[in-house]
């Protein structure tokens, strides 16, 4: 991983990000030259793939589900949604929530469902030996699980629970930071975090203070810079105790890979006020924090961290990757018909009274395996030849 550090570690948002440098600075894994490098990383683990070229996958979605009989629906979703980015939400009770809030988006609701799957696909893969017809039969699940939980929002899915009441509020300070001669400050190199230059240290505390004061919070305490360019925030929070220390998000404002491709939803997008997108992420995540904010003369978002979702099946029978399946599948939906958003509730009764989650299902389904079939192909037909170009 060390290249992927190294070519992001110069993009500083300080410095403004406009729309033809976005994809490169939030996923710098998009070149033919990146790619290459990319597709050697994938001896190791095929998921890196998935994880680093949101554009790639996003193509392959697009041209693919042109093509689909099942309907496209569209509400707000969290674009590229894989297991490494659920997170647990802690007030004002223990759920399963999001991170990376500033990708929030309109979108298809299959694309996320694409995802997904193409993630728990994967880890079966690494971590099981199923056969296909097993695996098919837990991808089965997800979607199942997904649908129950549309045609009842009250319903809750027992696999979600069990996996969150573990979870707890000190593990985030104690993984992020570290405290010496009594104050807490971050853990720099830990998961990429690097310093911030004095000046934009100082233009970041000025407004920042003032946004967490709205909410009584005390003034920050550390800000650190990851390797993706967002930058980290660590405040004092209510009390001068440091163990109610918070840790905020602050990211440029920039457009969502998916919007390169398909710009009628880019279009409905910018159509939307900044309003619509802090109420979106402020009912995921059901704080007030989320908001925009203009630091030097650029827009930025923010939001709380939140732990992540550490929600893994029992063992490694089928019984037990179903209900791990099942519960993905309940807090995906649970994602897209949110009661606190009207547009959600909207798509909830479109899914429920237009949509045949059994077509959905089968085509879904159909197009995981065909996608990691491309992803395998492209890994194998890597040739030494290539391997040379890139040294």
């Amino acid at each position: 991983m060390k290249f992927i550090i190294l070519l992001v570690s110069i993009f500083y948002l300080a410095h403004g990000v406009d729309e033809s440098k976005q994809v490169q600075t939030n996923h710098p894994m998009q070149d033919t030259h990146d790619t290459h490098k990319l597709l050697q990383q994938m001896q190791a683990n095929i998921k890196t793939y998935l994880y680093q070229t949101p554009l790639s996958s996003y193509e392959y979605f697009d041209k693919k589900s042109a093509k689909l009989q099942s309907q496209s629906l569209i509400t707000w979703i969290h674009g590229d949604i894989y297991l490494k980015t659920l997170a647990v939400g802690e007030e004002p009770y223990i759920r399963a929530t999001l991170n990376d809030g500033q990708s929030t988006h309109l979108g298809d609701y299959r694309y996320d469902m694409f995802t997904l799957l193409s993630d728990l696909l994967l880890k079966m893969q690494e971590d099981s030996d199923f056969s296909g017809s097993k695996e098919k039969a837990i991808l089965n699940t997800l979607v199942d699980g997904y649908f129950d939980k549309l045609k009842n929002s009250k319903q809750e899915c027992p696999c979600i629970d069990d996996a969150l009441v573990e979870t707890k509020k000190s593990e985030l300070l104690f993984q992020y930071t570290k405290i010496r001669d009594k104050n807490r400050y971050f853990k720099m190199g830990f998961e990429g975090l690097s310093k911030v230059d004095k000046k934009n240290t100082n233009s970041i505390k000025k407004e920042m203070n003032r946004y967490f004061s709205k909410f009584k919070l005390l003034p920050l305490k550390d800000i650190a810079i990851d390797r993706y360019g967002n930058y980290m925030l660590l405040c004092e929070g209510k009390s001068k105790s440091a163990h109610d220390d918070m840790i905020f998000t602050l990211s440029a404002s920039t457009l969502p890979i998916s919007y390169y491709i398909n710009s009628k939803m880019k279009k409905k997008y910018l159509n939307k006020s900044r309003l619509q997108k802090k109420k979106a992420v402020s009912s995921f995540n059901q704080t007030q924090y989320a908001g925009s904010v203009k630091i030097n003369n650029q827009d930025f978002f923010v939001d709380k961290l939140n732990p992540t979702l550490q929600l893994n099946p029992n063992s490694e029978d089928t019984s037990a990757y179903k209900k791990y399946a099942s519960a993905l599948g309940y807090m995906l939906a649970s994602f897209h018909s949110n009661p606190s958003l009207k547009s959600c509730k909207s798509f909830s009764e479109k899914v429920n009274t237009q949509v045949k989650p059994r077509v959905v299902k089968t085509e879904i389904i159909s197009m995981v395996y065909a996608y990691n079939e491309t992803l395998e192909s492209k890994w194998e037909s890597f040739t030494d030849k290539e391997l040379l170009s890139l040294k």
